[in-house]
Parts: C-alpha cells; sequence; structure tokens
C-alpha cells in the first residue's frame, strides 16, 4: 500500500513541477505564426486551451494570428499540432 502512494506522490510531484517549470518558459516567451508556412488547417487553433489564436481570412486563404499574446503561457502545446512549421517560440518584446 505505501508504494501506491509513493507511485502516486511521484506522479503529482512531477505533474506540479513540469507545471512550474511550464509557467516560469512562459514568462518571456510568446508564439509567432509564420505566415508563409501555414496553411490554415486550423489543427494549432483547435489545440490552444488559452485561445490565443486564431483564424483569420485573406485574399489567398484562411490562416492562424495569434489575437491574444498576452494570455499565451508558451506552453508548447500548439507547436507539435502544426505540421508545415508555421509556429515557433519567440521571446516576447515588451
Amino acid at each position: 500500500m505505501n508504494t501506491v502512494y509513493i507511485v502516486v506522490g511521484s506522479v503529482f510531484l512531477l505533474w506540479f513541477v513540469g507545471g512550474l517549470c511550464r509557467h516560469a518558459r512562459g514568462r518571456n516567451k510568446v508564439i509567432h505564426v509564420v505566415d508563409s508556412n501555414c496553411t490554415g488547417c486550423g489543427r494549432c487553433v483547435k489545440r490552444c486551451q488559452h485561445h490565443v489564436l486564431e483564424l483569420a481570412k485573406s485574399e489567398s486563404g484562411m490562416y492562424a494570428v495569434v489575437k491574444q499574446p498576452d494570455r499565451c503561457s508558451a506552453c508548447g502545446d500548439c507547436l507539435p499540432k502544426c505540421k508545415f512549421n508555421a509556429l515557433q517560440l519567440v521571446e516576447l518584446i515588451r
């Protein structure tokens, strides 16, 4: 029974520490969309849990834009969803 408590405690601790590291990383970074690579598929928009990304329409079609960069936590969850390398984490300019 003690083994179960140790495993559950370890998993919780790793989850908590990972969240702290992710939050600290996000203080000075923000997501950037490379317009020339974006195809407007919307996978990144669906994955963004903070609703930072949105699809915009132009003459050439749909593409993703960063509507609220101040809400971006730089979690990076949207990066693996983009198969066209249209997303990058860049330093936040203040």
